[in-house]
């Protein structure tokens, strides 16, 4: 009668030990790094008016740098126009993208300006000092114009993008894993 309790007991101290270790949570945005980093204007043919169609795109990398295989990432890429301020006006108090100085990236709107997701690695995981990728996010919102490409870029009205890039890693909460000026360069499929 008394191995049951003591069976009961020793099972319980297994899970719990096993729990501790697989509930504490990663520090994904410190166990990846972000490599190989293109960004610019995709040229993605005409649009149903038969006009050129420029959107943002980034194009990048990922390697483990962390001492743990990492299972289950999902990315997500926010793209944001830039905020455009006229003379004298404030930027706002707290916005829901700021400007990041060590990344050159602007104040961005608060209107998502199209996002994609990607399923970075699955149940397999990736190793230590292994790499990822490459991936591509690419905006379904652009720039439309009947001018050439170069002058759609170089146009009076044209307003610069950023690209916010978030990291889930399994159940977990997304984290920022950095941001990127899209750059004013022509990118071909």
């Amino acid at each position: 009668m008394h191995r049951r309790p003591a069976r009961a007991v020793l099972v319980f101290a297994l899970a719990a030990a096993l729990s501790g270790t697989a509930c504490t949570p990663l520090d994904v945005q410190a166990a990846l790094a972000i490599t190989d980093v293109t960004t610019g204007w995709l040229d993605v043919g005409f649009d149903n008016l038969g006009r050129n169609k420029l959107v943002p795109t980034i194009s990048f990398s990922l390697r483990n740098v962390s001492e743990q295989r990492l299972r289950t990432l999902q990315l997500n890429g926010v793209f944001r126009r830039c905020q455009v301020l006229y003379a004298d006006q404030p930027e706002p108090e707290e916005p829901v993208s700021p400007p990041d100085e060590a990344a050159g990236t602007c104040l961005g709107e608060d209107q998502e300006w199209g996002s994609a997701l990607v399923r970075a690695v699955g149940r397999e995981g990736v190793v230590p000092g292994d790499g990822l990728g490459p991936f591509t996010m690419e905006s379904g919102l652009g720039y439309t114009g009947e001018q050439s490409l170069a002058e759609m870029l170089d146009h009076r009205d044209f307003v610069d993008v950023k690209i916010e890039l978030f990291v889930k890693h399994r159940a977990e909460q997304w984290a920022k894993l950095g941001e990127f000026p899209i750059e004013r360069q022509l990118l071909t499929q």
